[in-house]
């Protein structure tokens, strides 16, 4: 067993929203500390290849093996500028935890599998630092859905020996983890969390999100529109489950809604959130006394005010422990990243198993 409980680790995050790149410096003695965090912006040019091929979801080879390098390049680039900022040592970084960017997630069917570009060799050439990546095709390999990949961080930060947990990342998917004091946990995806409004935004308004759910607050739900989408077979199915913008992507959006007001559309996608998130949870909510939120999701004011009104229990944000609600998920592929160097097996339904592959730096 390798062991580094002095040693930094970095985690990356690029999620479904594809927004940019976060990445942050972690170590753990007795906890996970959080020692930096910083979010930098994808290329305009390769952001926009990302998004033309999840929306349209087709690829050709080529385009495959160049988006891969390009993908890298950017993941390398955000990580080599954090390093320099944030004045860190190269020769105290362990690792990097590198998540990819999701370009498709198929976790069922006969052949299941995950797609996340970014080459993790050239990762390491660019930084000159070991790349652990693709934990979510191992996840998938032990039996588990590859998302969420957080639970068991979420139990390693967030756990109580008195009480039960839930806490809800919202990104461009949303998710849940229940802890139950610290003995045990489950994780799943909830459905939509900011990926539906900020496509819409993107594509339509010419601005990345809409700023505190402003313009979806002027609006009035089109409930024939959110019965349709409500009425998806993903929402029938059971927990845990894991999706992705293979079904949340500008095809699900009924095109009746499409022909309404901004407003109309942006009130009826925030509330499709809203609930997907607070049926999730709803089962739980006798067992908790709050509810803990992370990711960029938390900054819309109302959503956060729609999920309030749909649940019974009180709203509270991860900075109440300490962590910024925008890094847990780039600290949870640090963490990730520690347990794949030190050789600790995690739990994947029910079993336990070695997540994520080594690059070694040359």
């Amino acid at each position: 067993m390798n062991q580094s409980s002095n040693k930094i680790f970095i985690g990356t995050m690029s999620g479904t929203s594809f927004d940019g790149i976060d990445v942050c410096a972690i170590s753990e003695t007795n906890k996970v500390q959080l020692i930096d965090f910083d979010s930098y912006k994808y290329p305009r040019g390769v952001k926009k290849e990302i998004a033309n091929v999840i929306e349209n979801q087709k690829l050709g080879l080529k385009e495959y093996g160049e988006l891969n390098i390009k993908i890298a390049l950017a993941f390398s680039k955000a990580i080599n500028s954090f390093i320099k900022n944030k004045k860190i040592l190269k020769a105290n970084i362990a690792a990097i935890g590198l998540s990819g960017q999701t370009l498709w997630h198929n976790p069922a069917g006969k052949y299941p599998f995950s797609i996340q570009a970014g080459d993790p060799k050239i990762v390491m050439k660019e930084c000159s630092i070991d790349v652990v990546s693709d934990f979510r095709n191992d996840h998938i390999k032990l039996g588990g859905k590859g998302a969420p990949l957080v639970p068991e961080f979420h139990q390693k930060i967030f756990s109580s020996p008195k009480n039960n947990r839930l806490i809800v990342n919202i990104g461009g998917i949303s998710n849940y983890s229940y802890l139950i004091k610290s003995k045990s946990f489950m994780g799943s995806d909830c459905g939509p969390g900011n990926a539906l409004m900020d496509w819409y935004c993107q594509k339509n308004l010419n601005r990345s999100f809409d700023k505190d759910g402003n313009l979806a607050r002027k609006g009035k739900i089109h409930l024939p529109s959110l019965k349709t989408m409500l009425d998806d077979p993903f929402f029938k199915k059971r927990y845990p489950k894991s999706t992705g913008k293979e079904i949340f992507n500008q095809k699900f959006i009924p095109k009746q809604l499409l022909k309404k007001s901004p407003e109309i559309i942006l009130a009826t996608l925030t509330e499709l959130s809203a609930l997907s998130i607070s049926r999730a949870i709803k089962s739980k909510e006798k067992f908790i006394k709050n509810l803990i939120v992370c990711g960029g999701g938390i900054n819309n004011i109302f959503l956060m005010e729609r999920i309030a009104h749909n649940i019974n229990v009180p709203i509270i944000s991860s900075n109440k422990f300490g962590f910024n609600p925008q890094a847990i998920e780039s600290m949870a592929f640090g963490w990730l990243a520690k347990q794949r160097i030190e050789e600790q097996a995690l739990y994947v339904n029910n079993k336990k198993g070695l997540l994520g592959y080594v690059t070694k730096a040359i």
